[in-house]
């Protein structure tokens, strides 16, 4: 009997430890599980927050210059500098936004899908810029440190080199009003900066007039 007794003391104190051993795994697994979600509740967080804004700044540009898909035309463009047209056929230069762009390796027809985007906002997704007699463009380096740096060329007119603009043949009075251009279909648009003589202007218009409008 009191075998049997001795027998019963060992299993109930082993099946004690048993149920503490199980209830500090459970305890110790529920910390850890609140550790875990005191890390990626804000990490979630955050991510939401990108999202909104981003869609938020989205739709505000959508609602700026209209729906994607509301229009879809097509222009040829050059921008020459220098005597050195931008060759915009390069991948860098490809599709920079949904609302007009150019596309498929090709870099002289620029295409417009909605209906109130305007050529500058083109310059914009390509980090240029058209302002007073001035057009702009920024290019990201990479220095020693490995840290990005943005550097700005800048041409304007000056007593030697001249900045203008031509649509369909006709120069703007002002070259920075193709900023706010809306271009139509079939439209030729140049943007010159240089000193040249009115031969190789017309040489230059000549060659846009030359350029194929690929219609995709």
């Amino acid at each position: 009997m009191f075998g049997k007794k001795k027998s019963s003391s060992n299993g109930g104190s082993a099946k004690a430890k048993g149920k503490k051993k199980s209830g500090s795994y459970l305890d110790a697994s529920k910390k850890k599980r609140q550790k875990y979600l005191i890390i990626i509740i804000p990490i979630i967080a955050a991510v939401i927050a990108i999202l909104a804004i981003s869609a938020t700044r989205y739709s505000s540009e959508i609602n700026k210059f209209g729906t994607v898909g509301s229009a879809h035309e097509h222009a040829a463009f050059i921008i020459n500098v220098n005597g050195t047209p931008i060759d915009f056929s390069q991948p860098q230069y490809q599709v920079k936004s949904r609302l007009i762009h150019v596309e498929g390796g090709d870099g002289f027809t620029l295409h417009r899908h909605t209906d109130k985007v305007p050529f500058g906002e083109f310059l914009r997704s390509e980090n240029m810029n058209l302002e007073d007699s001035c057009f702009s463009i920024i290019d990201g380096t990479t220095n020693q440190q490995t840290q990005q740096q943005a550097q700005q060329q800048e041409y304007c007119s000056n007593g030697t080199e001249k900045l203008r603009a031509f649509v369909d043949g006709k120069e703007l009075q002002s070259p920075s009003s193709l900023g706010d251009y809306i271009l139509n279909d079939n439209d030729r648009i140049l943007l010159i900066y240089g000193n040249q003589t009115a031969d190789q202007l017309t040489q230059a218009l000549n060659d846009l007039q030359k350029v194929p409008i690929i219609k995709t």
